[in-house]
Formats: C-alpha cells, sequence, structure tokens
C-alpha cells in the first residue's frame, strides 16, 4: 500500500513517545509481551502470574543491568523452550536442554566407516554411498535461509531432485538429521515433499491469538504432496536425536506419515514454537514461542519430542571408537527390506 504515502505525507503524524529504559519498564514489558503473545505456559505447566507476583518486588530503579540480566535470565530458562532466547550485551540466554555429548559426532561420517568417500555436497546438505550395499546416505545439517516462518524457499534445497536423480536406482536411502537445529520449515516441506506418495497431512499447529491465557486459534493443518521430477517412495530411514529440532522436527513428522519411512535413534528436541523477536527499551531482544505444534494424530510435540519408530542409543564408548548404532541400525533396516 505504498501509494497511501501520498495522502499522509502533509499530514502531522502523532507517535506514542518511547517507553522510558528503566529497570521497571524493561521488566513490565518482558514479562506482558510474554503473557500476550507465549502459546506454551499451560503445556509447560508455568504459572505465568506467580512469576510476576514473585519476581516484581526484586526491581527497583536502583536494580542495575546486570541484576536484571540476572532476573530474565532464571525465567527464560524455566520456560525450557528452545525458542525463547534472551541477547543481551552480557552474554545469550538460551535452552540446553539437548546434551549432544553421547551422540557421535560427524566426523565418524566423514571418517568413510560406513560411507564412501568423496561425496558430493553443498552447504546445506551432503551425500554419499554407503560402504558395501546400495544404499544412499544425505545429511541435512540444517534448514536454514529464504526467511524463517515466510513460507520463502531457499533455493539451495533444490538440489535434493539431482541427489534423487542420482539416487533413484538405491535400494534404499538414509537421511541423517540429527544435528539439525532447525530453520525455515518450508525448506523442510520442500525437501520431504520429493519423498511424498500421495497428499498427506502431517502435522497441526494453533498460535497464540488473544490477550487470554486460552485465547488461540483454531487447530490449522499443513500437507505433504508430491513435487519435483521424481518421487522417491523405496525405504528411507531418518536418523534422529535429541539435537534434531524445529523445522527439523517438521521434516521428521512428514516422515511419519509416508508408509516407507522409518524414524530411528533418539527422541527430537520437542520445539516447533514459530518464534517472533520483540525488543526493550535498552536495547536487549528476545525471542518467544507464539504456537502449539502437534503430529498428525494430535500429538503434542511441545516439551516432549518426537519418539522414534525404532530407539537406538550410541554410547560414549561407542563414540570414542567411533561406532555409530544409529546409522547400523538404519543400514540394517533398509537391508532387510523387501
Amino acid at each position: 500500500m505504498l501509494f497511501l504515502v501520498s495522502f499522509i505525507g502533509c499530514e502531522k503524524i502523532f507517535f506514542d513517545a518511547d517507553p522510558a529504559n528503566t529497570p521497571e519498564n524493561n521488566f513490565e514489558i518482558f514479562w506482558k509481551d510474554f503473557d500476550l503473545y507465549y502459546a506454551q505456559f499451560k503445556i509447560r505447566h508455568i504459572d505465568w502470574d506467580s512469576v510476576y507476583t514473585v519476581t516484581r518486588p526484586q526491581i527497583s530503579f536502583r536494580t542495575t543491568d546486570r541484576q536484571l540480566f540476572d532476573i530474565l535470565s532464571n525465567i527464560i530458562l524455566k520456560l525450557n523452550d528452545m525458542h525463547s532466547t534472551l541477547y543481551t550485551p552480557f552474554g545469550d540466554v538460551y535452552w540446553k536442554g539437548v546434551t549432544l555429548g553421547k551422540y557421535p559426532s560427524s566426523k565418524f561420517i566423514n571418517s568413510c566407516k560406513y560411507v564412501i568417500c568423496g561425496g558430493a555436497q553443498n552447504s546445506i546438505m551432503e551425500f554419499r554411498q554407503c560402504k558395501n550395499n546400495n544404499i544412499g546416505y544425505i545429511n541435512i545439517n540444517t534448514f536454514s535461509g529464504g526467511g524463517e516462518g515466510l513460507n520463502i524457499l531457499d533455493e539451495r534445497y533444490l538440489i535434493i531432485d539431482d541427489i534423487l536423480q542420482q539416487f533413484k536406482d538405491t535400494k534404499g536411502l538414509i537421511i541423517d538429521v540429527r544435528w539439525n537445529s532447525g530453520g525455515n520449515g518450508f525448506n523442510a516441506e520442500t525437501v520431504a515433499d520429493r519423498f511424498a506418495d500421495q497428499k498427506r497431512l502431517y502435522t497441526k499447529y494453533c498460535t497464540k491469538n488473544g490477550p487470554g491465557k486460552d485465547n488461540f486459534s483454531e487447530w490449522l493443518n499443513r500437507y505433504i504432496e508430491p513435487k519435483g521430477a521424481y518421487q522417491y517412495t523405496k525405504p528411507v530411514v531418518i536418523l534422529t536425536s535429541r539435537g534434531t529440532c524445529s523445522a527439523a522436527e517438521c521434516f521428521v513428522m512428514a516422515f511419519q506419515v509416508l508408509p516407507h519411512a522409518t524414524i530411528v535413534g533418539d527422541t527430537t528436541g520437542g520445539g516447533l514454537g514459530n518464534p517472533i523477536f520483540r525488543e526493550l527499551p535498552n536495547g536487549w531482544t528476545y525471542r518467544l514461542s507464539t504456537e502449539i505444534g502437534a503430529t498428525a494424530d494430535g500429538f503434542i510435540v511441545e516439551g516432549k519430542g518426537i519418539p522414534p519408530d525404532v530407539p537406538v542409543l550410541t554410547t560414549v564408548d561407542d563414540s570414542i571408537k567411533g561406532i555409530d548404532r544409529i546409522i547400523e541400525k538404519g543400514i540394517e533396516i533398509i537391508e532387510n527390506s523387501k
């Protein structure tokens, strides 16, 4: 609506004064933003009014920036939500519920123990052939790019069409998203569409849309459907861990509904969220989750994660020895498929 500028350019425009940069105002705005927009208090068992009652008396005009940082950090961490983050000059405060130490590093994949060296890759995907069998391996380390939350495709992900052309004669594919912490859900959906046998519901979500604690939209649906020049409908194994988060969990949910796919590994991180960013008068920024996400059958993922079809863990001892039990199970499943 840029043409409207010419009609209002000569009018006097009034703006509300910027809120004062005081400790009290910074806390009030922080608390009210979460109260208005945050979607997950109930499922995370947080009494937000009680947070105000307990915390507000701790803050006065004498509260230092460092003290305010400590107070807001404590609130963020109690939410235990990967999409609730505080960004300040003192450092960033974010969810730390995932420990990846017990999982093998990608260096064990790159060591050529399980795959043939020399495979191609771009900045987001690595694709190789597994050793001693006719199985393809794809590692997708992110779904970032293109504008998170805007349904704008990053065209780098269209490399999946070329990869599937190269792998169309394989017996099956392993797709590794164990170290994928998310990004743009549209990128994840675009890749998953190449494996869809038909249009299928794969996730539901509702959005906080009013000031009341229970003001939410109706549940909305998202689908995958066949797209691209070639659909890969042979056996597919998706490798997951607690580090599989956000848009990568959307990717996992898409494969959950495909009859030729199996999820192997550990339960995912448990956070879909669709966060928004806000700013305080002191310049600190933060983000918070505005949605609740669920699987196609209504299982709420937030704070729980997506359980695998076949649970497999790699121990610390395995990792030291370069043994990856999860990829081994994926290869076994495909080798034994009909």
